[in-house]
Parts: structure tokens; sequence; C-alpha cells
């Protein structure tokens, strides 16, 4: 009713997907903590009622942002099941480095997430699950790589550029092996370094299937 009469009136009708385009603007704008229902509305001109018609409250909304940003992560068609598993996990982390506070909501719905989130978990637990690691084994290493891809993009966000500041003065500071090895963040380096963390992973779960998987 109330969109025929919207509609009536020459009013456009706001639909669900306005609802959640506004609000990723809006959590990009002010972070998890300044979303609120009433902010939401004001940016669309209309009431906090109005939007309770398509989100239940504001984590519904958060969750659904986090949904329509993994829409279009793809797992490749064919391939070894480790490149398939780096390729999913690298557009996930385009998608949530250009979305940073997705993290805190990922974490937070615990597991009342929306259907393209758990699209992209079932896919990534289905393809550790090919490498052939026992049942029991599965969802760790899931976890593993998911924690290196959430930690990856963490560091991105909040410590951008941050080189060791021996390397970046040349003086030493007296920490040998920081001075030496200068483990920063700077963006040159973290691509290198997000393929590292997961490469040692896969390479750890190959060793380990082809081990008959040892008790860790």
């Amino acid at each position: 009713m109330t969109g025929a009469a919207d509609r009536i009136r020459g009013r456009p009708t706001l639909t669900r997907g306005d609802v959640i385009a506004a609000g990723a603007r809006l959590l990009d704008e002010v972070g998890v903590e300044g979303v609120t229902m009433r902010r939401l509305a004001a940016a669309l001109g209309t009431g906090p009622a109005t939007l309770y018609w398509h989100v239940r409250d504001k984590d519904e909304l958060l969750v659904a942002i986090l949904d329509d940003s993994l829409r279009d992560v793809v797992p490749p068609s064919a391939g070894p099941w480790d490149r398939r598993l780096v390729d999913v996990l690298q557009q996930c982390r385009v998608v949530l480095r250009a979305r940073p506070a997705l993290v805190l909501v990922l974490w937070s719905a615990r597991w009342d997430l929306g259907p393209q989130t758990l699209r992209v978990a079932d896919t990534l637990v289905g393809l550790v699950a090919d490498s052939g690691l026992p049942d029991v084994e599965v969802a760790d290493a899931y976890f593993a790589l998911f924690s290196v891809t959430l930690g990856t993009v963490s560091a991105e966000v909040h410590t951008p550029g941050n080189v060791y500041p021996s390397e970046a003065t040349g003086t030493a500071t007296g920490y040998a092996h920081l001075d030496r090895y200068a483990p920063g963040t700077d963006p040159a380096r973290m691509d290198r370094r997000f393929d590292y963390g997961l490469r040692v992973i896969i390479d750890g779960i190959a060793a380990r299937v082809a081990a008959g998987s040892p008790p860790g």
C-alpha cells in the first residue's frame, strides 16, 4: 500500500537495495558505531519507521551490507584446490580492504549471516576439504587461512605505510632482529606478505595430507 501511494504522489519508492546502498555509504563515512537507523533515514530523506519495512534493525542492515559486498566474490570454475582457494581469499581481501568496517561486522554477526556471505564461507571450507585433510582438521585450516586474510586487512587499514624506524631513517634502534628484518606493513610489501602467509598454511596442509596428517 505504501509503495502504491508513493507512486501515485510521484515520490520514488524506497527499495531494500536503496536502503542497503545508502547504509554502505554511511558505514564508509562514520564506521560501525556511527551508523544509526535515524541517521540513515535522514540521509534517505525519510523517517526511521520506513526503514523497518526493509531491515529489522541496525544489525540486519550491517549484515545485508556485508552480504551485498561479497556478492561478486566467485571462485574459479576449474584448477587445483589451492589456486582456487587463494583466488577466493584474494577477492575477499579486496572487498574487505575497500570497506574495512565489515571485518567487525563479520566477527560480531556470528553465523547470523546472509546467503552470499554463507556461500563464500561454504566455498572456502569446501576448497580446504578438497585438499584431502581429515574432516576434523578442515575447520581449523579454514580458520587459519581466514584469520590471515582478516589480519592482513586490519594491518593494511590501521597501520598503512608502517615502515620499521631503522629502515626509514637508516639508524639502528638497538633491536637487532627488528632492525635486520624490518617487519613493517608498508603497502609495497603487503601483497607479498599476504600471499606468503597463505602459502605457508597451504604448504602445511599439503604436507600434512602427504604425511597422513600426523597429530599436531
